[in-house]
């Protein structure tokens, strides 16, 4: 049966702490005829107080400042029962605030001719009540607070709350995973579990004394395990190397570092009143993940090397190529079989380029368009002796990225509509200028070679060059492959001849046609 019902069936039991003996005679007819149930005692002394109190045999209490010399009513805080302070005209108020701070505790003013006693079984019940609405409360909590440490053991990842100092006051069992029991942390300041080489990085007194003046805003502001913060300014993701606590550890590994995302915010509670901001915070173990990402790293180094390794062979295997073209070429005395050899020396170069300019990169996951075309234009201008002839060229093709697939077939279209102009557009020592240019478009490129020389003639032949033939039946056949489209016109201002390749980037033209991109 709870306090409660047992009160409701047999009344409240209640020490009447008062010397008058008028007064107790009084208060046991009110409480009759209210609680006829109801159990009184009237002590003389504070040791019968105390002896029913030890042995629970009250639920409140009815006393004044006189009661054994007022010593009674500074006893009340060590015994927390329901309280009613009888309080007389003149009697010490500060006294009286003191003795009924708990919030079960009230007092009511004496009144001539006892009237207020009366009205004292109604306080008693409503001290009672009060008393037994904050048990339920506490009881409510108690079971909350149980229910939450509960929740945080069984994360695995560290949860911690920091006073204003920035030291521990809760860690949950997590932490046994970087060596460390809780309870020898409690009190200890955060930076004991960082690694030592981590601290000036994340201590306020060192990070905020370099950036003193600097405007850094929130994404360049210094993240700070003992900077309070909340909202955006919190703390997130914050990648500490943490030292290990336990030491055999140490020694068999040969290293205490493990590496711990740290998470932060700050909060405020009424102990921490005139104080910084507490922190409470996550610390997750990613030390697997960085060693998986430091392999990735390594891997990723390791293919690059050998990648640019492969290219820098095959263009020093097409260069040879060249070379042995070259040597055959003293040998041919027929001016149309020296152009063939020529072309198809100009055409394994330029291949060759596309392969050095990976090398040289420092990715390789594309070919970088703008500096490739600058060593074709000038490849190409030394092939054709532009310079002494007059003949301007340039390139413009900045942030354009081609994979391998579509860098080869660009090259050799560009390689041939260059020849072409520097073959045909000038003819009679005729000076001029060619441009190259490649643009996105849309979810494709837009690749473009123009010049200022005598333009398309009558036979131009598709409007892809200036003379119709091989080079023509190649450009066209390489537009194909990348399933592109070439058309020819007048240059600007209608003078000279302008060739235009669009075609659409690689995962564009493998959706269409249902490949794997």
């Amino acid at each position: 049966m709870s306090d409660s019902s047992r009160r409701d069936a047999a009344g409240p039991r209640v020490i009447f702490a008062v010397e008058d003996g008028a007064e107790r005679s009084a208060f046991s007819a009110a409480m009759a005829a209210a609680y006829p149930g109801c159990e009184l005692f009237f002590p003389t002394q504070i040791a019968d107080v105390e002896a029913l109190y030890s042995a629970d045999r009250a639920d409140a209490i009815v006393t004044d400042l006189r009661f054994h010399g007022g010593a009674l009513a500074d006893w009340l805080t060590f015994w927390p029962l329901p309280t009613v302070l009888l309080v007389d005209p003149g009697d010490d108020m500060g006294r009286v605030e003191k003795t009924v701070r708990d919030e079960a505790a009230l007092f009511l003013q004496r009144m001539q001719g006892l009237a207020h006693v009366p009205s004292l079984p109604l306080l008693i019940r409503k001290a009672l009540n009060l008393r037994e609405s904050t048990a339920r409360q506490n009881a409510h909590l108690q079971m909350s607070e149980h229910q939450y440490l509960n929740l945080l053991q069984a994360v695995p990842d560290v949860v911690y709350t920091l006073d204003g100092d920035g030291r521990f006051l809760y860690l949950n069992d997590a932490v046994r995973n970087f060596g460390y029991e809780p309870a020898a942390l409690i009190g200890k300041h955060f930076s004991e579990i960082v690694h030592p080489e981590d601290v000036p990085r994340v201590s306020r007194a060192d990070a905020l004394r370099d950036l003193a003046g600097v405007r850094t805003g929130d994404e360049g502001a210094p993240k700070l395990f003992d900077e309070r913060r909340s909202g955006n300014r919190m703390t997130r993701n914050l990648e500490l190397r943490l030292r290990r606590g336990d030491l055999d550890r140490e020694f068999s590994l040969g290293s205490v570092t493990s590496y711990g995302e740290v998470s932060c915010s700050g909060y405020a509670l009424p102990e921490f009143e005139g104080l910084s901001l507490g922190t409470v915070g996550i610390i997750r173990d990613v030390s697997v993940r960085k060693e998986h990402e430091l392999a990735l790293e390594a891997a990723l180094a390791t293919r690059e090397i050998l990648l640019k390794e492969i290219h820098h062979r095959v263009k020093n295997n097409l260069q040879v190529v060249s070379s042995l073209l070259n040597i055959q070429e003293s040998a041919i005395v027929d001016d149309d079989s020296r152009k063939i050899f020529l072309e198809c020396q100009t055409q394994i170069q330029t291949m060759a380029m596309v392969h050095e300019v990976l090398y040289r990169s420092s990715s390789v996951e594309g070919v970088e368009m703008q500096s490739y075309f600058e060593r074709l234009v000038e490849y190409l201008s030394s092939v054709y002796d532009a310079s002494y002839r007059g003949i301007a060229c340039s390139s413009d093709a900045a942030g354009v990225l081609l994979d391998l697939d579509d860098a080869i077939p660009v090259a050799l279209i560009v390689n041939e509509l260059i020849s072409n102009c520097m073959k045909h557009a000038f003819p009679d020592g005729r000076a001029g200028s060619i441009a190259v240019s490649m643009r996105a478009a849309g979810k494709g490129w837009i690749l473009e070679v123009e010049d200022n020389g005598v333009g398309l003639g009558p036979s131009a032949g598709q409007g892809t060059a200036s003379e119709p033939g091989i080079g023509t039946e190649l450009v066209l056949a390489l537009a194909s492959q990348l399933k592109g489209e070439v058309s020819g016109s007048a240059g600007k201002d209608g003078i000279g001849t302008l060739v235009s390749l669009a075609f659409p980037e690689k995962g564009t033209r493998a959706a269409q046609a249902g490949e794997p991109t």
